[in-house]
Parts: C-alpha cells; sequence; structure tokens
C-alpha cells in the first residue's frame, strides 16, 4: 500500500514547470523571506529548497556522508542517512518501524526510549546492568536493542572493545538490530574505540545530533540506517513529522562547511573542562571518562524528596537515579551532569554534597 503522505512530499519537492498536484505556497507571492537577515548578514542566502517543502530524507544527506567519514572514519552511503529532529526523533521513528518486534534496553536507560515505546503501545525488556551480554542472547530475530555504547545516559557508562564486538557478534548471529544512541559519543576525553557503526553497518542504527555539539534549538540530527531498513524509516517519517527542518539543515550546513567537517578545535575546550573535572571527580572516588554525566553514590536513600532538599539548602540541582530506574540498587544513587561547572566549583559543589549527607 502506498504511503500517501510520502507521496505528498515528495511531489511537492519535484522541480516541473506545471505542478498542479502538490500544495506548495506561491512564495514568489509573497514579501522576500531571507533567513540570513535574521541573523544580521544579507549575504546568506537560503534558496527554495531550504525553505520548501523536500524529501522527506533530508537535504544535507552529502554532508552526513561526509561527516561520518571524518569523525567516524566509516563510509555511510548518503542513501541510507536520514535527517531527524535530534535523536528523540530517530528513536521514536526506530520504535514505530519494531513495534511489533521485542524492544530491548540495559537498565537504567535513558528514559525517551521507554516512554517514546508506551507512546507507541509497546513494552521494553529491561535487560540487567551486569548480564546483559548473556541475556540479549536470547533476543529473537528481528528484535531491536537499545544502548549507548559510549557514555550513556544516565550512568555514563560505556562498552570496551570486548563487549562491543562480543554485541556485534551476537546481534548479527541472531539476527537483530542495535540502536546506538550516539549523542554523547564525540565527548570522548581518551582514544576513542570503534563505534558500532564501524563493526557492522548492516545490523545498527547509529543516531546523533546537533543539539549538545552546536545548540538544542536546532532540533538536526542524523541517522545512519542499514540499507534494508531505510524506506520503512523514511516512511515512518513522513508521518510522523514530515521532514527537517530545511533552514536548520541549511544552518548546519554552513557550518559543517565551514569547520571542514572536523569538530576537534570546536569541542576543545569543553574538553579541557570534561579533563579537569575529571580530575576531580576520581578525588572524589567517582569514575567519568567522558560524555556528560557520572553517577555518584551515597550511602543514603537519593530520592525526590533528598533532592529538593538539596536544592532548597545549597541550591544545587541532582537526579535521583530512580528516576531512570525502580531498582533499589539504584536507591542511594544520583546522576550528576558535569558538563556545566568548572573543576574548582565541582569540587566545592561535591563537598556540600558529602556535607549535606551527613
Amino acid at each position: 500500500m502506498i504511503n500517501r503522505t510520502n507521496f505528498l512530499n515528495n511531489i511537492a519537492s519535484k522541480k516541473v514547470d506545471y505542478n498542479l498536484g502538490a500544495g506548495n505556497p506561491p512564495l514568489s507571492l509573497y514579501s522576500d523571506f531571507n533567513p540570513g537577515k535574521l541573523f544580521g548578514n544579507e549575504n546568506v542566502s537560503f534558496d527554495s529548497k531550504f525553505i520548501n517543502y523536500h524529501e522527506t530524507r533530508g537535504l544535507i544527506n552529502e554532508e552526513a556522508s561526509i561527516f561520518f567519514q571524518k569523525n567516524e572514519n566509516v563510509l555511510v552511503d548518503s542513501g541510507n542517512v536520514l535527517i531527524t529532529n535530534g535523536v528523540q526523533e530517530a528513536i521514536s521513528l526506530a520504535i514505530s518501524c519494531f513495534k511489533n518486534q521485542t524492544l530491548a534496553c540495559i537498565e537504567p536507560s535513558y528514559p525517551g526510549f521507554e516512554d517514546a515505546a508506551k507512546t507507541f503501545g509497546c513494552t521494553t525488556l529491561k535487560l540487567n546492568q551486569s548480564t546483559w551480554l548473556e541475556e540479549i542472547e536470547k533476543l529473537p530475530a528481528g528484535s531491536l536493542f537499545y544502548l549507548s555504547a559510549d557514555f550513556s545516559n544516565p550512568l555514563g557508562n560505556s562498552l570496551n572493545e570486548e563487549e562491543r564486538n562480543r554485541l556485534i557478534e551476537i546481534a548479527s548471529k541472531n539476527n537483530f538490530y542495535i540502536f546506538d544512541d550516539a549523542t554523547y559519543r564525540l565527548f570522548y576525553l581518551d582514544a576513542p574505540l570503534p563505534s558500532l557503526l564501524s563493526l557492522n553497518s548492516e545490523k545498527v542504527i547509529h543516531a546523533m545530533s546537533f543539539s549538545k555539539i552546536l545548540a538544542p534549538g536546532l532540533r538536526t540530527g542524523f541517522i545512519a540506517i542499514p540499507g534494508e531498513l531505510t524506506k520503512d524509516f523514511i516512511s515512518a517519517k513522513s508521518n510522523l513529522s514530515l521532514n527537517n527542518s530545511g533552514i536548520t539543515q541549511k544552518i548546519v550546513k554552513e557550518w559543517l562547511q565551514k569547520n571542514n567537517y572536523d569538530l576537534t578545535e570546536h569541542l576543545s575546550k569543553v574538553k579541557e573542562r570534561l579533563n579537569r573535572n575529571r580530575k576531580i571527580l576520581s578525588s572524589h572516588g567517582i569514575e567519568f571518562n567522558g560524555g556528560f554525566f557520572c553517577t555518584l553514590k551515597s550511602k543514603k536513600s537519593i530520592n525526590y524528596e533528598f533532592c529538593e532538599r538539596l536544592l532548597l539548602s545549597e541550591n544545587i540541582s541532582v537526579i535521583p537515579m530512580m528516576l531512570f530506574s525502580e531498582n533499589s540498587i539504584y536507591q542511594n544513587q544520583m546522576r550528576i551532569c558535569v558538563a556545566n561547572i568548572e573543576d574548582m566549583v565541582l569540587d566545592d559543589v561535591l563537598l556540600k554534597i558529602k556535607k549535606f549527607e551527613t
């Protein structure tokens, strides 16, 4: 059965002399609209393809392909790239495509996956943090396994090289798919381990976003999809959001080209801060190797009441790990974000939290 929304959207993006089939607005009759003027630069040009309807798959797929090659050393066919409204939409698209299959994740997991599954009327199979590699052996063919291989949210954990290879081996053998939420992957402090995408692009859905790299308001992300799933993802997106903003895609494209698709210099300052914070965290017995988050353990139960009192008393905001899991083993843990705080301030805050606990 034809996907009517996708069909209409593609018709609207076609260039023909007499397009009587699409509902395009008569832009030539409107007053001049140059978004470049909004940014104080009239030389920034937005041609019609960026301000009109366009194909669901996106406008900057070639740029995304170059991005993956430059930053992940992976050759991704631009035809297997979809431009999304951040990773959250990518998650929803994946669940939409796999809603009749088993959906699994490691507990605790990013709530955006579990909550999106509930929206589609699906339940998720939660795997144990310690035994998940054994448990995924039981996933049936066609399943979708969600995780962040690098610097997960909320724990800040990463897979080691052996775990990466073993996961890919099991997925290939048992014929299920892996959704790798790579939101924080580029915030590595040591030499990065191979991405799951580089290990097997036919079994891995790799999603990244510029929300953390540039600005959340851009709502622009890249998702590399196994070729056999591309049509399903495009069809799902055409119904969920039609397409990603052409204007934000243009902004991302210009920025990438200006920086030669290399994020090294752009992320250098934040990595310097994260490295300084790693030393502070280590002095407090807290492990941190990159990304934004790490886990702070306490002798006390960390519930919402504790966090509220800490906020009111010390003006310190933290999130209890129980927000992400009801498992009692996390009841004395909190998630802390260390990306927006300087090292000396972080040290002072950690001391205040310890004193507050007593």
